[in-house]
């Protein structure tokens, strides 16, 4: 229960930093904090310290004056400039700039424009993609704290999936705070989570497959990397603050300077030793469960592998609408990245959630996801509506309103087919098999046929690991077949677990008794009245307990 307490509230203050993050970008009660420049700071070979403007039209650093070619040195700035210019402004007061253009040097008072000014849709695409991610990931951790919170891996993986909230606003910051201080200090937070991820990744991968000595040296390697590009971080912020030394060789948007190239290339290296960890952990477990590692380790670092080199990509394009378009495709990595591991755990079954999920919980989610989603629509349409008429205002929110109402049953009808469909197919086809030939064997004749197609549908349509069918023989219940190796003992009538079965003729789970039997569920046979043998199922392949509804 302390793991689980411990995790249901880092699960809760994620999702208290996914709101502060989305009311900082769309503003309550006024200007958000959150701000753009709509223009694109390039760097200057061998001038340290300066960065040239490349403003969009009809912008906000053009409303305040900046042209194409002007130019500002980070040492004439404050330290509010200094963050807000490698960074963003803020749409809520104006950002004090020293520009140069050629001999002439003048204040720009450059007030960012918000998500729904400029070009809105270029804007709002990236941050809404953000937000599903970050649910989606916040959704997975809830679901691996609630079901598997006394695992060592699963509690690893649920921090690393709250940890890459991190990485999901590290391209805007957590909170757009207009405090210089407190932003420098959330890019410390945020370069921290990603490195603190990347360890957890390494560790989680180092505890499956056979160990190796290149597998050591890889794994040392990675280490090494993450803890030299968290320090181009620290010094990124050092440099921003002290001005000691230049920090745009530390910038990933504007590299300049001699070891500018390494720095650019580090934080790349270090995403390709996660990977390379990754890929060596699934390579080295068995052939059997060589995917389902997979699945568990390989989607984010290569989602951040291909997001970062998008962002390596944005340091060479002085193109606003280029930039903003690499944006939203880094955006839609990270939501991919997020629906690989929901579909990991649900599907693959990476953690063995499948049949943990209940179908009521699942249905009740997914509708929960589309009411929330007409409320955003209702939000964004009041947005869009402000200016108009009252009149057409309230036509408006009563069509959106009366669309709800209508199409609610459609979308509960095909969320019920959409659930069964996708995640619970496996179980019903499973189910369905069982039951089938529990008719037919009814009208087997042969003995021998009968058990042999017995332990062939439960090896078939069971995940369990081991398998066993005991027939009465006398004083004793005999094992006569069994699959992977389920081979038990003979085991007396008067065993705890045997009396158990003949007193209550339901499955139970033999640990519960002092009973001879080695399996983790034991389902009777009865005929006439008489427990004439019992199926005994091994431990599943996740590890998981078998669920009442899955033996009833």
């Amino acid at each position: 229960m302390q793991w689980k307490s411990l995790f249901l509230t880092l699960c809760a203050m994620g999702a208290l930093v996914e709101c502060l993050h989305i009311g900082s970008v769309v503003g309550i009660g006024g200007r958000p904090w959150f701000g753009y420049w709509d223009a694109l700071p390039a760097s200057v070979p061998n001038r340290p310290y300066v960065t040239l403007v490349y403003p969009r039209a009809g912008g906000a650093s053009a409303a305040a004056g900046m042209r194409e070619g002007d130019w500002l040195d980070l040492r004439d700035q404050s330290l509010d400039g200094r963050v807000s210019w490698l960074g963003n402004p803020t749409a809520a007061r104006p950002t004090l700039l020293v520009i140069h253009r050629g001999s002439r040097t003048f204040v720009a008072r450059v007030v960012g424009s918000t998500i729904w000014e400029g070009t809105p849709l270029l804007k709002i695409a990236p941050f809404v993609v953000q937000w599903i991610t970050a649910i989606g990931f916040l959704g997975c951790a809830f679901l691996i704290t609630l079901r598997r919170a006394s695992s060592l891996e699963a509690r690893i993986l649920a921090l690393i999936l709250l940890l890459y909230l991190g990485a999901v606003f590290s391209a805007n910051p957590i909170v757009a705070t207009p405090n210089p201080y407190i932003r420098l200090i959330f890019n410390i937070v945020v370069a921290a989570s990603v490195a603190s991820a990347s360890v957890l990744l390494i560790l989680l991968a180092s505890r499956f497959g056979r160990r190796y000595r290149w597998r050591s040296i890889v794994t040392s390697s990675a280490y090494a990397m993450i803890g030299i590009a968290f320090c181009g971080q620290l010094l990124l912020v050092a440099g921003i603050y002290t001005l000691w030394f230049d920090p745009l060789p530390y910038f990933p948007l504007t590299p300049s300077g001699s070891y500018a190239w390494f720095w650019t290339c580090i934080p790349y290296v270090a995403d390709l030793a996660v990977a390379a960890v990754a890929f060596s952990s699934a390579f080295c477990t068995d052939r059997a469960t060589r995917a389902r590692t997979a699945w568990l380790l390989l989607p984010l670092p290569l989602s951040v592998l291909l997001i970062d080199g998008l962002t390596y990509a944005n340091a060479w394009t002085t193109s606003w609408l280029m930039y903003q378009l690499l944006t939203i495709v880094a955006a839609v990595l990270q939501l991919a990245a997020a629906g690989t591991v929901t579909y990991a755990l649900l599907k693959r079954r990476v953690l063995d959630l499948e049949f943990v999920l209940g179908r009521a919980f699942v249905v009740a989610t997914v509708s929960l996801i589309v009411v929330c989603a007409f409320v955003l629509l209702e939000w964004l349409l009041g947005a869009f509506v402000a200016g108009a008429s009252h009149a057409s205002g309230l036509i408006a929110n009563g069509a959106l309103a009366l669309v709800l109402g209508l199409s609610l049953r459609y979308i509960h009808r095909h969320v019920d087919a959409s659930v069964d469909t996708w995640l619970f197919r496996r179980r019903h086809e499973n189910e369905r098999a069982i039951l089938e030939f529990s008719q037919e064997a009814a009208y087997m004749t042969n003995e021998d046929a009968l058990l042999d197609q017995t332990i062939a549908k439960l090896a078939a349509h069971t995940d369990a690991r081991t398998g066993s069918v005991l027939l009465s023989s006398g004083a004793m219940y005999a094992p006569v077949r069994s699959f992977c190796d389920g081979i038990v003992s003979p085991v007396d009538e008067n065993d705890a677990a045997i009396l158990a079965l003949k007193a209550w003729r339901k499955p139970l789970d033999p640990h519960r008794y002092e009973s001879s039997l080695r399996g983790a569920l034991a389902i009777p046979m009865v005929a006439r009245g008489r427990l004439i043998g019992l199926l005994l199922l091994g431990e599943r392949a996740g590890g998981e307990a078998y669920a009442p509804d899955e033996v009833e």
